[in-house]
């Protein structure tokens, strides 16, 4: 179907393609065009559907109005709202959003990013995977407006918007102490990301202040083979001569595998076994016990991670940002 044109819409009525664009971009502010033929335009675009070509119009200003999302796994609840609020934020600027997913492999991120720049996007939203300094490092040297979201590189001057990572992880841990667990297991992913390696240092020190630290209750799964990690993490703590009692989640994903683990050890979660959980999830509601989360504000993330790419786009602030966000703690 051919695109309904200026041009088109002009022709039909008998006038300037001038004075269409005039009407149809809000730019008769003069009155210049006589109200009914201005109505007439209108009702003729709204008659043949005409949708604004707000990429040519964002060329002719120097920008394409639009902006690359990267996120590590789509599939996670987590990324997908982040996702659903930076284009909502997004959108209320004028901004249209391209989402790309990267399964957190770096190769998959530098050709999203490749990508996104052959589509001419005027920034870039990043949740970056394992190993892809190189890659923000290229974008920086090349003064591509950037936000790093979730996680980022803290030796890199490049803008960012992060929760309190150690903070809420010592004090989910904590109150795993206070309820009453003495021997504590945390499950992370086998990754050397920052935002991961601070939430492992929440829980460490909760448990060392307490004298409650062992080593090998630190339990790595690999975020390829989740599944058969976890229950091979799981099954390793359950049998320990030395009974767990409490369990930190340290992701959304991780949580969710891990529960289900649990639940094949016909353990009576909160009874049996303690558990804490990072992100919330659908599922903990379907299930008969409460299960405490770490709350991350996801929809301030997004609009900060917005507002922070806009004032670099729009060059209302070139000084690098790192915003630091508070996580809440929910015991349900």
């Amino acid at each position: 179907m051919e695109r309904v044109s200026l041009k088109m819409i002009a022709e039909e009525l008998g006038v300037s393609i001038a004075t269409v664009s005039l009407v149809l971009n809000g730019k008769d502010k003069n009155g210049r065009v006589g109200r009914d033929t201005a109505k007439k335009i209108l009702d003729k675009a709204a008659e043949l559907n005409y949708v604004p070509n707000t990429f040519a119009m964002g060329l002719k200003m120097g920008r394409s109005k639009t902006i690359g999302l990267i996120v590590a796994d789509i599939s996670n609840v987590f990324f997908g709202t982040l996702a659903l609020y930076v284009q909502e934020y997004a959108e209320k600027e004028g901004y249209t959003v391209i989402v790309a997913n990267t399964n957190e492999q770096v190769k998959n991120m530098e050709r999203m990013i490749k990508l996104l720049k052959s589509r001419q996007v005027d920034g870039l939203i990043i949740t970056p995977t394992e190993g892809s300094e190189f890659l923000i490092e290229d974008l920086m040297k090349d003064k591509m407006p950037l936000v790093l979201v979730d996680r980022s590189y803290p030796d890199l001057p490049v803008n960012s918007v992060l929760i309190n990572n150690y903070e809420i992880s010592y004090k989910s841990t904590k109150q795993l102490i206070q309820q009453g667990c003495k021997n504590i297991a945390f499950v992370m992913y086998k990754q050397n990301h920052f935002h991961i390696n601070e939430r492992k240092r929440g829980y460490c020190e909760a448990v060392k202040e307490v004298g409650l630290y062992k080593e090998d209750n630190i339990q790595e799964v690999r975020y390829e083979f989740l599944k058969s990690d976890i229950d091979r993490a799981i099954s390793y703590l359950v049998k320990k001569e030395e009974k767990i009692d409490g369990i930190f989640f340290a992701t959304n994903s991780i949580s969710i595998a891990g529960v289900k683990s649990l639940c094949k050890h016909h353990l009576v979660l909160q009874r049996d076994i303690q558990i804490m959980c990072f992100d919330e999830s659908d599922a903990f509601y379907l299930v008969p016990f409460s299960i405490p989360f770490v709350k991350q504000p996801i929809e301030e993330m997004a609009q900060h991670a917005i507002q922070i790419l806009l004032d670099q786009i729009e060059g209302r602030n070139l000084k690098v940002e790192k915003c630091f966000l508070d996580a809440e703690l929910i015991l349900r």
